[in-house]
């Protein structure tokens, strides 16, 4: 009976030792497949963001276009109104 007991220990701690360095490889599979899974993911949203810019960019373009014909317009209008005000000053 007291060599059975050191036995059994020595038998669990080499079956637990076996479980968990199996445990710890798996775990090791697993990161490096999440890994790669975030690098793929990481590529696409680095396409997608490429992609939308490419479509968003000359819409951002348009609006320049229209802050600059807006300014255009006043200039204009600010033309005009001096104009008018010349002409009836040398009506008076």
């Amino acid at each position: 009976m007291e060599n059975l007991l050191p036995t059994v220990l020595t038998i669990v701690a080499v079956v637990l030792t076996i479980i968990l360095s199996i445990v710890g490889v798996q775990i090791i599979l697993v990161l490096s497949e999440a890994k790669r899974t975030l690098h793929k993911i990481n590529a696409t949203l680095d396409e997608a963001e490429a992609k939308i810019n490419a479509i968003v960019s000359p819409l951002q373009n348009l609006g320049g276009l229209a802050n600059g014909l807006q300014t255009g317009i006043k200039v204009f209008e600010s033309f005009t109104g001096w104009l008018t005000s010349r002409k009836n000053d040398n009506k008076k």
